[in-house]
């Protein structure tokens, strides 16, 4: 059986063993599909691969289902090569790296350390005019191995001043020595490797340079002679400069409030205040081998062609003799070498055994290979034994009328993933703070502060929508953290913050909600237990950028007392624009509004303002093909993309209204003044002959007898034509069934030429219910629509975004319509349209979908509850729902609900739901009482 293979693993041809290689790209993993159009002219093509499939890769950058892009080690090009003709090796996973067994298992584990054994190929030095290659020595743990290099290198953490960094550019100096024993000093700009790129050049590769740079080279042994090759070996890398990106600063620190220079040069970097961060440095005490089993202990992260030495070398030749048939270690002497070290060896192969702990908490070791990442770790509701949760319902605070915090906080001990239940051990003193959102604000609370204290009290199960895990609180195995409260005796000679024990790494995350950090970087490293409230994260892991902010962190304190204390902080309750339109010209009576304005026919030619303002003039969308374009207009999905799961029906919605009495039109122009709930209403109305002209010729189209799709109602109001409110009605046989949407829409002054401004109300779910988050990847909590039609999406193909010429205003909403509310949600984020229908995406867009679902309910209780968005759709709302000789769709949405709960697959398939979890069940549950109160 063919393993499915994913970015960084090592692999070898099937054809050609000998030839061994990283890959670097995958169909099903999105983050991989990287390559920027100039660079993919560069990857090569295994003959196997379809020319067309090759020439859709090289426009799209996303490999053809069943390839992946290869980097050989012999060759550092890239290469397209089929799945089929590849054998996985190795698979590199790191400390925190999120797995699972199986592309279907609902449970999911952290890796909390790593077991790796190395092939190591001594380095070849340049003699005569070819390299020479000792024998490979195997078998090595990567414990008995450090980092060959010397400087820092690309994403290197480095500390400076009370300041800590990341590496973006190195400076070198590199010293060759030459084929005659002279050794010869040249910038790293002046060499190139002999055997591919490398970023940065290590001891031991072989380095090739022009008679130039020799002739100005600084000579240490030895003198420019013109007949000898300009090719060596790299035996020294002396660091120039380093080009750094300053993340945090000691908190709590003197005379380092200003960050350092980014660009630090050599007088700063040989001083004793220039450190790199070394994760392979452990406590004295701890040994490798009677490790804590729940305690990450970083080795080096193995790697093809990593360059590395060993820990102990002369006990390493006493190990490596040669005996067992894997290899004789020889030491390299410096008198042999002109008092340089090269006893420097090459990763060639390795293999990873890693242990996991699973939701469940139990803790195995396994093969890397037998292991696959988790794609899914962006779904809302996961979390894993040791996080911080809370209650999703915000209570207000009363010392701090601009501040709700949660109800309960508690640390989570165990995780059914499959039935969606957590069990928590509450923390009595526990308290996380949010802002409350501004009155009419769709801005969701941001996290202000948190103090959990220890978890001491009763341990509940829970549904996973019951909690909410801020991102912002928690953290992973391997994350960098800022001391802001020391806990421990130091006992260290320095004075108080010399030494560097104000960072550390965190190792361990503790079910009574302490953290065990391991300062690494302090003169003596040694392991401490602190508290979430004790420490900052400045660096993540997983490469994310969800930090703390210090500053912000302090805001809440506990005394001695166990009380909170509150350091007000102005800043911190700033507003912020919840939607901004910088760009948009508000001054109705610009003439060069009028200028910019470009029409184009259904051709895309340029088109004259007098045939626009003809009443002969007929939209595309009111012709034959409008369905047509509108397929195309709406992105994500993409023009291009492979077919997506459709959108359902909407059954319960009769094609014409007509058929039933009292019914609300579909397009209505109301007499009474706009509400204020109207995203745009304080927007200033435009006074312009061809602005008018075209919103009358966009309303003409909207008001025609069946025009708008079932489930779709149009308001607009006689002063002010520019400004709409649409309704939505989520189609059957989606996550969205009998769901209300309401969207609001300006057409601004610069309209036609470019697209209206669109505003989603996305109604908060009420606390307690469990119908938390987004509702839909295009629909965000701020009430911005992601749609290549609204000029919200940057899409590649011309024809997806607006055009004056050929789009109207009823495209958006059918594209809304047919393209958002969609059956799998899921692959509506940008990029997954490459997953569609593979068996890795099948579970987390069934899990979304759940998610989903719950969270549509919550619409119809905002809408039929009076929440703002609905004025000027009440009768629709009452009608649709309600009203005896209307739809009543709310008995529907109760029916289905209970039929749900009792495993009813009628109700279920209305909902596109396959199953629906215990956890889901508690919730809906929740929703249902309030769904029968209405």
């Amino acid at each position: 059986m063919t393993l499915p293979l994913y970015p960084d693993d090592l692999i070898r041809s099937k054809t050609d063993p000998s030839r061994l290689g990283v890959v670097d790209s995958t169909h099903g993993d999105v983050d991989s599909h990287h390559y920027h159009p100039d660079s993919r002219q560069g990857i090569t093509c295994d003959p196997d691969i379809p020319k067309p499939a090759f020439k859709k890769f090289l426009k799209t950058s996303i490999p053809p289902s069943g390839s992946v892009v290869v980097v050989w080690q012999s060759k550092l090009q890239p290469e397209l090569v089929p799945e089929s003709k590849l054998e996985v090796l190795g698979r590199s996973l790191i400390v925190g790296d999120v797995v699972k067994k199986g592309v279907q298992d609902a449970m999911s584990g952290v890796v909390i350390n790593a077991f790796t054994t190395c092939t190591l190929q001594p380095i070849c030095q340049w003699q005569a005019r070819e390299p020479v290659r000792p024998a490979p020595i195997i078998g090595v743990p990567a414990g008995e191995l450090q980092y060959a290099h010397t400087p820092p290198t690309h994403e290197d953490i480095v500390i400076y001043k009370g300041w800590i960094g990341r590496v973006l550019d190195a400076v070198t100096m590199v010293a060759l020595r030459l084929s005659n024993n002279s050794v010869v000093e040249v910038g790293d700009h002046q060499a190139d490797s002999l055997e591919g790129a490398y970023e940065t050049f290590s001891v031991g590769d072989i380095a090739t340079t022009k008679k130039s740079a020799l002739r100005t080279g600084n000579w240490i042994y030895g003198q420019y002679n013109p007949k000898i090759m300009p090719v060596g070996t790299v035996v020294h890398v002396r660091l120039v400069s380093v080009d750094v990106e300053w993340l945090g600063r000691r908190i709590g620190g003197k005379g380092d409030e200003v960050a350092p220079p980014n660009l630090l040069e050599r007088s700063a970097l040989e001083s004793s205040e220039f450190h790199v961060y070394d994760r392979t440095r452990w406590p004295k005490s701890t040994s490798r081998a009677t490790a804590e089993q729940t305690t990450s202990n970083s080795e080096i992260d193995a790697q093809l062609n990593l360059r590395v030495r060993f820990r102990d070398l002369s006990g390493a030749c006493v190990k490596y003799d040669g005996r067992d048939g894997n290899g004789k270690l020889e030491r390299i002497d410096r008198k042999d070498t002109l008092g340089y070290d090269l006893n420097v060896f090459e990763v060639m192969n390795f293999q990873t055994d890693v242990a996991v702990q699973w939701q469940d908490l139990t803790v195995t070791r396994e093969r890397s290979t037998a292991l696959i990442p988790d794609l899914a770790i962006d779904d809302h509701h996961s979390v894993w034994p040791g996080e911080i949760a809370h209650s999703p319902d915000l209570i207000p605070n009363p010392d701090m009328p601009h501040v709700r915090q949660a109800r309960r906080v508690g640390i989570v001990q165990t995780v059914d993933a499959s039935d969606r239940m957590a069990r928590i051990r509450w923390c009595p003193n526990g308290c996380i703070q949010y802002t409350a959102p501004e009155e009419n604000s769709a801005d969701p609370p941001e996290a202000l502060t948190g103090v959990v204290g220890l978890a001491t009290g009763e341990v509940e199960e829970v549904s996973l929508y019951d909690i909410e895990a801020p991102a912002e609180l928690n953290v992973r195995r391997g994350d960098l953290a800022l001391i802001t409260n020391t806990r421990w005796k130091s006992p260290s000679p320095h004075e108080e913050g010399e030494d560097r024990d104000w960072i550390g790494e965190i190792v361990d995350t503790k079910l009574d909600g302490s953290f065990l950090i391991r300062l690494g970087a302090a003169e003596l490293v040694r392991d401490v237990m602190l508290q979430r409230e004790d420490f900052a994260v400045a660096v993540r892991s997983d490469g994310t950028d969800v930090v703390d902010e210090p500053e912000d962190l302090m805001n809440v304190q506990m005394n001695s007392d166990g009380e909170l204390e509150y350091v007000d902080d102005d800043d911190m309750m700033e507003d912020q624009d919840d939607f901004s339109d910088d760009d948009t010209n508000t001054d109705t009576d610009s003439e060069d509004d009028e200028m910019d304005v470009r029409y184009e026919d259904e051709n895309g030619e340029p088109m004259d303002i007098l045939d626009v303002e003809d009443e002969e003039w007929e939209s595309e969308s009111e012709g034959n093909n409008a369905d047509a374009n509108m397929e195309e207009s709406a992105v994500p999905p993409q023009g291009d993309s492979p077919s997506l799961p459709a959108s359902g029906t909407n059954d319960a919605i009769p094609a014409t209204t007509s058929e039933l009495t009292n019914h609300p039109e579909p397009y209505l122009i109301l007499s009474t003044p706009v509400p204020t709930t109207h995203a745009f209403a304080n927007r200033p109305s435009t006074i312009s002959p061809t602005h008018t002209k075209r919103t009358a010729k966009e309303h003409q189209i909207l008001r025609k007898s069946n025009t708008l799709p079932a489930g779709v109602w149009v308001r607009t109001w006689e002063s002010r034509l520019d400004l709409l409110r649409v309704l939505f009605i989520g189609p059957a046989e989606t996550p969205y069934i009998h769901a209300p949407f309401v969207v609001d829409f300006w057409l601004p002054p610069t309209f036609p030429a470019e697209p209206p401004l669109a505003f989603f109300h996305p109604w908060p779910a009420e606390s307690g219910t469990g119908a938390a988050g987004r509702v839909n990847p295009n629909l965000y909590e701020d009430g911005k629509i992601c749609l290549s039609l609204l000029g919200t999406w940057d899409s590649e193909g011309k024809r997806e975004g607006w055009s004056a010429g050929r789009s109207t205003l009823l495209q958006v909403l059918v594209s809304l319509l047919g393209l958002v509310l969609v059956r799998e949600p899921y692959f509506n984020e940008a990029g997954y349209e490459a997953l569609v229908g593979l068996e890795s995406s099948k579970r987390p867009s069934e899990v979304y979908s759940e998610r989903v679902f719950l969270r549509a309910r919550m619409f119809v209780v905002a809408a039929l509850g009076g929440r703002e968005g609905v004025e000027g759709m009440e009768d629709v709302v009452q009608w649709v729902y309600k009203q005896q000789d209307g739809l009543k769709l709310l008995e529907q949405v109760v029916g289905d609900a209970e039929g749900m709960l009792k495993g009813d697959e009628g109700a279920l398939k209305r909902a596109a739901l396959p199953v629906l979890s215990k956890g889901a069940s508690i919730s809906l549950l929740k929703v249902l009482e309030r769904l029968k109160e209405l």
